[in-house]
C-alpha cells in the first residue's frame, strides 16, 4: 500500500470516530433521555473505547503487520456497524417492542463502543506500518494525527449540521457503513483481491439500498405526524392524534410532552397554562410580561389574547419559534431567539409578570435557576412584580429535593415565595405542576380572581401552598459555580421519563409505527 493509502485511512478513522460520537447520542434520546447523565455516560463510552482501542493498537504493533492489516480491520468495522444497524432497525421500524433501556445500550455497544474500539487500534497499527516503511521520513506520524484530526473535525460539522438534520440517525449510521468500506473496496480492486472485493461491494451496494427503503412517518385519519425533525439539539414532533374522542395536538423534545392542546378550540391540555394565565389577570392590560422558554406558544399567547398584556418570549431554539407559529398559532407576540439567561443580563426593559417555563423535555437547565440567576431577573422585575417557576409536582424525598432547593435559592437571592398547586388538588403529586410565586412584596391573591377555562374553574388563593408548611432544610442553593439542579432532579425526571415512556413513546410506536428516531 501506498502512504497515501494509510493516510486516507487515517483521514477516514478521524472522520467516522466523530460522525458516530455526534450520532450515537441520538440513538439513547426518546428512551433515556437528553440529561448531562446520559452524555456523560456517551462521552464515557466513547473516550474509553478509544484508550481500549489504543492499548490494543499496541499490542497488535509488537508483531509486524502487512499492509492490508488496517483495511481488514476497516472491512471488521463495516460489519460491525451492519449488525448493529439492523439491530437499530428492529427497535425503530419493526413491530417488535425493544424500547427498553437495555436494548438501547446494546446498539450503542454495537453501534459506537467496539467501532471505537476498532478505529482506535488502527492509529497505532498504521504507525507501526508507517514506521517500517518510511522510517526515514520523521514526519510522518504528525502527518498521521494532523489528518485524522482534520477527518474529525470535517465530519463533526457535516454530521451536525446537515447529514442528522437531513437524513436521520438512521441513513446517518448507513453513511457511516458505506465511508468504512469505500476504501478497502478500492484497495481490493486495485489489489485483485476479487472475494474481498466482492464482500465490501455487498455491503455498501446493501447499505444504499437500505438508505432508499425507509419507512414513511405515519399518516392516517387519527395520526398524523405534521413534523418530525433531529438534531445535535434533541429531538422535536409534532404529532396529532386521537384522544378520548377529539384530536390533539402535542409538542414532543425528545419525546417529553412540552405542548399539548385540543385541536377544535386551540385550549391547552395542562392546567399549569391556565392557572398561570389566572395570576396574570392580577395586572391589568397592558401590563408586561417575560415568558423565558416557548414551547407552542400557547401560554405567552394566552397572557397576550386573554390578559391583554404586552408579551415578550424568549426561546434558544429557533425551530421550536417556527414550530410554535406554524403549527400552534402563536401570533401578537415578541419573540427573541437567545438563551433565556443571556436575555435577561443585557435586557433594559422591566416587567410586572416574569414566567420561567424552561423544561427542555424533563430537563431543566441549572444556570436558569441559580441564585445569580435570579438575582438578573429581580433587577428586571417591577417593585409590585411577580415570577412564576413551572415546576414538578413533588416536594418530599429524593424526587422532591430539587423543589426544596429552588426554594432554598429562592431564598438566598432575597425573595419571598410561594407555591400553587397549577391542578387545583385534582391530580396525583407525579402528574401534577406546582408554580414556584417569587416575589419582593407579598401580592394580594384574591386580584387573581375565580377564572373558568372550559369547563374547569380556578382560583388561586385557595391553591396556595405557604412554604412555613414545608421543611427545606436539606434544599441545597443552586449558584453558578454549583449548577446542580439537573443532577437534583433527576429522581423526579426519571418518573416523567418513565410514564411518557409508557403512555406515549411505545405506545405511539406500537399503535402508530411512530419510529424512535428517523
Amino acid at each position: 500500500m501506498k502512504k497515501s493509502d494509510l493516510l486516507a485511512l487515517a483521514f477516514i478513522e478521524g472522520g467516522m470516530v466523530m460522525l458516530l460520537e455526534t450520532s450515537s447520542p441520538l440513538i439513547v434520546v426518546p428512551i433515556l433521555g437528553h440529561s448531562v447523565m446520559i452524555w456523560a455516560t456517551m462521552i464515557c463510552l466513547s473516550v474509553g473505547a478509544l484508550a481500549l482501542g489504543y492499548f490494543l493498537g499496541a499490542f497488535l504493533s509488537r508483531k509486524e503487520r502487512d499492509d492490508f492489516f488496517p483495511v481488514r480491520m476497516f472491512a471488521i468495522i463495516s460489519f460491525i456497524l451492519l449488525t448493529g444497524w439492523s439491530l437499530f432497525y428492529l427497535q425503530n421500524f419493526t413491530g417488535l417492542d425493544l424500547g427498553t433501556a437495555s436494548f438501547t445500550w446494546i446498539i450503542v455497544f454495537i453501534v459506537l463502543f467496539v467501532p471505537l474500539v476498532i478505529f482506535g487500534a488502527t492509529t497505532p497499527v498504521i504507525i507501526s506500518i508507517l514506521n517500517q516503511k518510511f522510517s526515514i521520513d520523521k514526519s510522518v506520524v504528525g502527518r498521521l494525527y494532523s489528518t485524522s484530526t482534520i477527518g474529525g473535525v470535517l465530519f463533526s460539522l457535516i454530521t451536525g449540521y446537515w447529514l442528522i438534520p437531513d437524513m436521520g440517525v438512521s441513513d446517518t449510521i448507513l453513511l457511516a457503513i458505506i465511508l468504512t468500506s469505500i476504501l478497502p473496496f478500492l484497495v481490493y480492486i486495485r489489489e485483485k483481491k476479487r472475494i474481498f472485493s466482492l464482500g465490501m461491494s455487498i455491503v455498501i451496494v446493501g447499505a444504499i439500498i437500505l438508505t432508499q427503503t425507509q419507512p414513511e412517518l405515519t399518516d392516517n385519519d387519527d395520526f398524523k405526524i405534521e413534523y418530525f425533525s433531529e438534531s445535535i439539539n434533541g429531538q422535536l414532533i409534532v404529532a396529532d392524534f386521537e384522544d378520548q374522542g377529539q384530536m390533539n395536538r402535542i409538542l414532543f423534545i425528545n419525546r417529553m410532552g412540552q405542548t399539548w392542546i385540543t385541536k377544535k378550540n386551540r385550549n391547552s391540555i395542562w392546567p399549569y397554562v391556565n392557572t398561570t394565565t389566572c395570576l396574570s389577570y392580577m395586572y391589568p392590560p397592558q401590563s408586561r410580561s417575560l415568558v423565558l422558554g416557548l414551547g407552542g406558544g400557547i401560554l405567552p399567547g394566552q397572557l397576550q389574547g386573554f390578559s391583554r398584556h404586552m408579551v415578550d418570549a424568549v426561546e434558544i431554539d429557533q425551530r421550536i419559534i417556527d414550530i410554535s407559529r406554524e403549527y400552534f398559532g402563536l401570533n401578537g407576540v415578541h419573540v427573541i431567539c437567545d438563551d433565556a439567561r443571556r436575555y435577561v443580563k443585557k435586557c433594559e426593559q422591566s416587567y410586572d409578570f416574569i414566567v420561567l417555563d424552561i423544561f427542555s423535555g424533563e430537563i431543566l437547565p441549572s444556570h436558569v435557576l441559580s441564585k445569580e440567576a435570579f438575582e438578573d431577573i429581580r433587577r428586571i422585575l417591577r417593585p409590585n412584580g411577580l415570577i412564576a417557576i413551572n415546576f414538578n409536582g413533588f416536594l418530599e424525598g429524593n424526587e422532591g429535593l430539587a423543589g426544596r432547593s429552588l426554594m432554598k435559592t429562592l431564598e438566598a437571592a432575597g425573595f419571598q415565595f410561594s407555591i400553587v398547586d397549577a391542578n387545583m388538588g385534582k391530580s396525583p403529586v407525579a402528574d401534577r405542576n406546582l408554580l414556584y410565586l417569587a416575589y419582593l412584596k407579598k401580592p394580594d391573591w384574591s386580584r387573581a380572581g375565580s377564572v373558568t377555562f372550559g369547563e374547569e374553574e380556578y382560583f388561586i388563593k385557595d391553591e396556595l401552598v405557604e412554604p412555613y408548611t414545608i421543611d427545606y432544610r436539606d434544599g441545597i442553593v443552586i449558584t453558578d459555580d454549583s449548577p446542580v439542579m439537573e443532577h437534583l432532579n433527576r429522581f423526579a425526571a426519571d418518573k416523567w421519563r418513565d410514564s411518557y415512556l409508557k403512555n406515549f413513546t411505545r405506545a405511539f410506536k406500537k399503535e402508530h409505527e411512530l419510529p424512535f428516531v428517523q
